[in-house]
């Protein structure tokens, strides 16, 4: 009384339904490698931030000049990437002054190359003329990246 009946349907496995059957697994699992080729080979764009403009591979120089001198530096671009920084003249006197601006810029300068970002430094509480002063020669040579 009440209850479910299952009715049984026997599915016969003939030689043409196993080469259909697996045509389409065949189909599925090379569809599958190509999107994942396909989403594997796209290089990853940074998330922050709106992303208009692109580097030129290649090495750029910024300068900037400061009340003790000026600020250069070479930046290397390797595909479309900040890879390096590296700074051909800095005035003396600032470290001279203050001992621990050497780790305060290659702080900065590390994040830079890890963030792809040039930071704006007067929203920190530890701005400083000089690091501002250094961002502007690396904005500087960022911006001939553009240009060229």
């Amino acid at each position: 009384m009440g209850g479910i009946i299952i009715k049984h349907k026997i599915i016969l496995l003939t030689k043409k339904r196993l080469i259909i059957y697996t045509g389409i697994i065949l189909i599925i699992v090379f569809g599958l490698i190509l999107t994942l080729k396909f989403w594997g080979n796209r290089e990853e764009k940074p998330t922050s931030g709106y992303f208009y403009l692109e580097y030129k591979d290649g090495k750029y120089v910024g300068v900037e000049n400061t009340d003790k001198g000026e600020i250069k530096v070479q930046v290397l671009i390797a595909k479309n990437k900040i890879k390096n920084i590296k700074i051909l003249d800095f005035p003396q006197e600032y470290i001279k002054d203050n001992n621990e601006l050497k780790d305060e810029i290659t702080a900065v300068i590390g994040k830079i190359i890890k963030t792809q970002e040039v930071i704006n430094v007067e929203d920190m509480e530890k701005s400083s003329y000089i690091i501002n002063k250094l961002l502007k020669a690396v904005s500087n040579a960022l911006e001939e990246s553009y240009l060229s």
